[in-house]
């Protein structure tokens, strides 16, 4: 049975690729859609960038305290091509504005949608791949995530200057990945097996990987403290135009794409504090000196420094599960979820108190208490297998 292997493995990687394209193109481009939905239906459709972190915090904490399944098909490539064409329905059904409470619901059931891969995403990878191409794999497909979350707010803006809405911008690219992966899933041998071990190894004790948990939400709400509030940092402390400030912003995916390629091919640093001082000198280049191009340089140095964080630390997460990647890929979701929720909610707290400057000292004291947590600890780590 090699070739059938051979196949559902090179299918399996195939779709996690597209997978984390997509979920990054919905994240981003539902930033760029936000000005004109909230012109449709008010400024309530401000509320929409929040139903994704929710989404993805309530069905990890759903899945994580629920009794274990087997995953012989929600973790496997027909599992995201579902939660795909879903995702594509819902974003149509929430262009309906016309009925402000359709397009609500169709908000939601992408949010709801969006969740339900970004969950078994990671551990569908995990389960195809072994040893340290997990991290590879992994950090390949985060790459090309990031290309997807610059190229996003452009398609958006392109579809919007052509006359053609924001609906068609948005909605097509996810509408022909959901054909990729269907047809993915369609040519998949149907004796494929199960996930190996069948995800059915004891679960480690909270003790054991708590603190990956930990690290991995905090590097994600420092992710979105750049991915969210950079473009206003540039318009309201560097007085750039909202398109300038908007494509200065896209400096951060870049930094992130290139760094996160790299990492692809060559193992990123052990320990968090490379990517800890890398992103602290971007932030002093983009904080302290007040220049429009410093600023736009700290930000991509901020995005290289950051790339390898996410792909790494869910593959961390994931080695504390040892037989039961999916159940490292469901906490991975809940640590998430709290980020997305965490990064806005911190970000506009403060900025409500001072301003989106003083704001951005949480970075500096976000990277502080990262490193503390990532600190090596003397218990014995799982082996790679």
């Amino acid at each position: 049975m090699p070739a059938i292997d051979d196949v559902r493995q090179s299918d399996a990687l195939f779709a996690s690729y597209v997978g984390f394209s997509l979920l990054a193109w919905y994240l981003n481009g539902l930033g760029a859609v936000l000005p004109s939905l909230r012109e449709e239906i008010g400024q309530g459709a401000g509320l929409y960038a929040l139903l994704p972190g929710a989404a993805l915090f309530t069905w990890g904490l759903i899945t994580v305290t629920r009794p274990r399944r087997e995953h012989s098909h929600s973790g496997r490539t027909p599992g995201i091509a579902v939660g795909f064409v879903v995702l594509t329905l819902a974003i149509v059904v929430m262009g309906i504005t016309g009925w402000p409470a359709v397009s609500v619901f169709g908000a939601v059931v992408a949010a709801v949608a969006a969740a339900h891969v970004n969950r078994v995403l990671p551990g569908m990878l995990a389960t195809t791949t072994t040893g340290r191409r997990v991290e590879s794999a992994m950090m390949r497909a985060n790459a090309f995530s990031s290309v997807a979350a610059i190229s996003a707010p452009l398609v958006v803006g392109a579809s919007l200057a052509l006359g053609a809405g924001w609906l068609t911008g948005f909605v097509v690219p996810i509408a022909i990945a959901a054909l990729l992966v269907v047809w993915t899933a369609r040519r998949s041998p149907p004796t494929a097996p199960v996930d190996k071990q069948g995800d059915r190894a004891p679960l480690p004790p909270f003790r054991d990987w708590w603190r990956e948990c930990a690290v991995l939400s905090v590097s994600i709400v420092v992710e979105f403290c750049f991915a969210y509030f950079a473009a206003t940092y540039l318009t309201e402390e560097r007085g750039m135009s909202n398109a300038a400030a908007a494509a200065g912003g896209a400096a951060w995916g870049v930094g992130m794409a290139i760094g996160r390629f790299g990492f692809s091919v060559r193992a990123p640093p052990r320990s968090i504090l490379p990517s800890a001082v890398t992103i602290l000198v971007g932030f002093a280049l983009f904080w302290c000196i007040p220049n429009s191009v410093s600023s736009i340089v700290g930000i991509g140095v901020a995005g290289l420094g950051a790339s390898p964080l996410y792909p790494s630390r869910i593959t961390i997460l994931m080695d504390r599960f040892p037989g039961a990647a999916h159940e490292g890929s469901k906490r991975g979701a809940l640590a998430a979820g709290s980020a997305l929720l965490m990064a806005p909610a911190l970000m506009v707290s403060l900025r409500a108190v001072s301003d989106v400057r003083m704001a951005y000292l949480a970075v500096p004291v976000l990277l502080v208490v990262l490193v503390v947590l990532a600190t090596p600890r003397h218990a014995p780590q799982p082996a790679r297998v």
